[in-house]
Order: C-alpha cells, then sequence, then structure tokens
C-alpha cells in the first residue's frame, strides 16, 4: 500500500483524478458548451457575443466599442443561417451591459417569408 501524500491521495487517486480533469477539459474545449452562438465571426477583446435561443446559424456580436459607444444599435444577425434577423439594443440596453448587466431583446421576424419567426437573444 502507498503513503498517502500530505493531500490525503495516493499516487493512484491523484493520477486519477488527473486524468479525469484533463478529459474534462478537452472534451469541453472540443465541445464548446454548446453552439448557440452561431460558427463564424470571432469576437474581439472586449465583444459580447449574444446566446441565442433556438439557433440555427445566426450570430449576435457587440463590440467593445458600441459597448463603450453607450448609443442604440441595431445588428443583423444573419451569419451562416440563409435568412437575416435585425436586432435592436436601446442605449438603455447598451448602458447596462456596460456596467455588467444582463439585456434579453426579440429579434424581428426572420426575412424568409416561408419561415417567419424570431430569437430571444441574451448578452451579458
Amino acid at each position: 500500500m502507498e503513503n498517502p501524500s500530505p493531500s490525503g491521495l495516493n499516487r493512484r487517486e491523484f493520477l486519477g483524478t488527473a486524468a479525469a480533469a484533463l478529459l474534462s477539459a478537452i472534451a469541453l474545449s472540443l465541445l464548446g458548451c454548446g453552439d448557440d452562438k452561431g460558427t463564424s465571426d470571432s469576437a474581439g477583446a472586449g465583444d459580447m457575443v449574444g446566446d441565442i435561443a433556438d439557433n440555427h446559424g445566426h450570430r449576435a456580436i457587440l463590440s467593445k466599442a458600441q459597448i463603450d459607444a453607450g448609443s442604440a444599435v441595431d445588428l443583423h444577425i444573419q451569419n451562416t443561417a440563409n435568412h437575416d434577423h435585425t436586432l435592436s439594443l436601446s442605449a438603455e440596453d447598451m448602458a447596462k451591459l456596460k456596467n455588467g448587466g444582463m439585456v434579453t431583446v426579440e429579434t424581428g421576424t426572420a426575412s424568409d417569408p416561408a419561415n417567419p419567426h424570431t430569437h430571444s437573444v441574451m448578452f451579458m
């Protein structure tokens, strides 16, 4: 029997715990914790990516400059989807985000008349 370390774990327990942590980190990086935010257009430092409900290829990114400016913003969130939505954030919404708050807004109806729908988009 191995002597436990000062932490109370023996070598086998330590290696098992370390391997599980490594595999978990790999799985999270591969899965990206889901893909509710679209598939392209990377965000820059300080940018904010919206979490889009029932997403199918859209992407909503607020730039750090837009957040810092605090003015109302209209975003087009088409990305890889075959239709667009417009998302409008008020100056009040932008102030909340700048101060670390959370904002959820509903997009306009899809630009595809054969498939009218909207999405809720949460920024935090």
